[in-house]
C-alpha cells in the first residue's frame, strides 16, 4: 500500500478491494450511507454542494456544525476508500474552494453499483513512496453547474414555499420517431409544485449549457438544434404522457447569454414551450414562471 501526498489526501491505499473488505471494513450510518448514493446520482459534488442537497444533513441547521459534519463523513469515506476527493485549481490570490468528491471503489461496491473512476490519479514513485496527484475530469463544469441548479431550486423553494416533487437526473426517454431510435436525455427532469392556489406542478426538462460547445459557430449552434429537435419528436411521440399531465417546458441554462435567443428561436419553430435562460438568473426565472401557472 501507498500513502497520498499530503496529510489531507493522506490515506492507506488499498490495492484490493473486494465485497468482503468492504463489509469487513465499512460501517457506516444512514446519514453516510445517504451521501454516498447522492454522490453516486451526481457523479462529482461539491462540499458545499452536498450540505444543500443532502435532506438528512440539511436538518442541521447551524451551518458550521452541518459543514463539520459533512467534513467528518468525507474524511470517514475517504480513509476506508469509498470516496475519493480533490479541489479545483486554486486560483492566484484566492483561498482553497470547497472539496469535490466522487465514489471510490468500496463506495461502488458498497450501493452495489458498476464503479467508474471520475477523478483521475497519476501516480510516481519519491525515494521509495508512491504519491498520487488527482485531477478532475473536462466534463466538470458541466456537472457542477447542473448541482448548482439544484442547490438553487432548493433555496428557491424554501424562500418561496415551494415543493420539489421530483428532481431527476439524466433519465433517458427512448421512442421511435418513424423507423428512427431516438434517445433524449434531459440533464434534469422536474417536478415543482408552487404554494399557489389552483397552480399547476411547474414540469421542465432542464439543459446545462456552459458555452463550450459550437465555440466556433457565432450564429447557430449546431449542437442546441439537435437537442431542440430531439425534444419536438420526443413531443410528437407521447411517451411523455405516462409521467406528466402536459409537456414539459424545455429549459436551456446557460453560462453563455449569446445563444438565449438563438434557443428561443429554435424552439418557437419547432412548436416547443422553450426558454433560454442565463444561469445567474435561473432562480429568478423560475420564481416567474410559478406566478404564470
Amino acid at each position: 500500500m501507498g500513502r497520498a501526498k499530503g496529510s489531507w489526501y493522506e490515506r492507506e491505499e488499498v490495492k484490493r478491494i473486494t465485497m468482503d473488505w468492504v463489509k469487513t471494513n465499512c460501517k457506516f450510518t444512514s446519514r453516510e450511507v445517504e451521501l454516498l448514493q447522492l454522490i453516486h446520482d451526481r457523479k462529482l459534488v461539491r462540499r458545499d454542494h452536498l450540505e444543500i442537497i443532502s435532506p438528512s444533513y440539511r436538518l442541521i441547521k447551524d451551518s458550521n456544525v452541518r459543514r463539520a459534519s459533512i467534513c467528518r463523513a468525507i474524511k470517514k469515506m475517504y480513509k476506508k476508500m469509498c470516496l475519493d476527493k480533490t479541489h479545483e485549481a486554486q486560483e492566484i490570490g484566492k483561498g482553497n474552494t470547497p472539496s469535490i468528491v466522487a465514489l471510490d471503489k468500496g463506495g461502488s461496491i458498497y450501493l452495489n453499483v458498476p464503479h467508474k473512476r471520475r477523478i483521475s490519479h497519476k501516480k510516481s514513485i519519491v525515494n521509495g513512496k508512491e504519491y498520487i496527484s488527482r485531477s478532475l475530469p473536462a466534463n466538470f463544469r458541466h456537472i457542477n453547474g447542473v448541482n448548482q441548479l439544484e442547490v438553487d431550486t432548493i433555496l428557491l423553494s424554501e424562500k418561496i414555499e415551494a415543493e420539489i416533487l421530483e428532481w431527476t437526473h439524466e433519465k433517458p426517454q427512448e421512442f421511435h420517431y418513424g423507423q428512427e431510435k431516438v434517445v433524449v436525455i434531459p440533464d434534469v427532469g422536474m417536478k415543482l409544485k408552487f404554494n399557489t392556489e389552483h397552480s399547476k406542478p411547474l414540469y421542465a426538462f432542464i439543459e446545462y449549457d456552459t458555452g463550450s460547445e459550437n465555440m466556433r459557430y457565432k450564429s447557430s449552434f449546431p449542437t442546441i438544434l439537435e437537442k431542440v429537435v430531439k425534444y419536438r419528436k420526443l413531443k410528437s411521440s407521447k411517451v411523455w404522457e405516462k409521467d406528466y399531465d402536459y409537456f414539459p417546458i424545455v429549459l436551456l441554462v446557460t453560462e453563455d447569454d449569446k445563444r438565449i435567443t438563438y434557443f428561443n428561436d429554435k424552439c418557437r419553430e419547432n412548436g416547443l414551450r422553450g426558454f433560454g435562460v442565463y444561469h445567474e438568473n435561473y432562480s429568478s426565472f423560475i420564481k416567474h414562471l410559478g406566478n404564470l401557472l
